[in-house]
């Protein structure tokens, strides 16, 4: 789920906005896509975490294609801060229910 441009409800006060961006995809488990300084200030603040990764071949030889995760305490902090209001998820639903009838 992508987080919503309220200011008053982002996640993450502080970091930049490819920070946010790199942790937001981090935090639905997808890879940062973000530049190395980025990925350093991140993993050096402890808000994401090397996961390993794997090894992979071609015609080169071996490489590896790493992955990261947020730690249980920033991901959790990460979804209640993403998640939807009572009254936003009562609006989603009713949009959904509109859009099936």
């Amino acid at each position: 789920m992508p987080c919503k441009s309220d200011p008053d409800r982002l996640p993450h006060p502080g970091r930049t906005s490819a920070e946010r961006r790199a942790l937001d995809r981090v935090g639905c488990g997808e890879p940062p896509s973000c530049s190395p300084k980025t990925l350093k200030a991140l993993l050096d603040a402890g808000l994401i975490v090397d996961a390993g990764g794997e090894i992979r071949r071609d015609a080169l030889g071996a490489y590896r294609v790493p992955s990261y995760a947020m730690p249980i305490a920033v991901h959790y902090q990460w979804c209640s801060a993403v998640a939807f209001t009572d009254e936003e998820m009562a609006e989603f639903e009713a949009g959904l229910r509109n859009n099936a009838a």
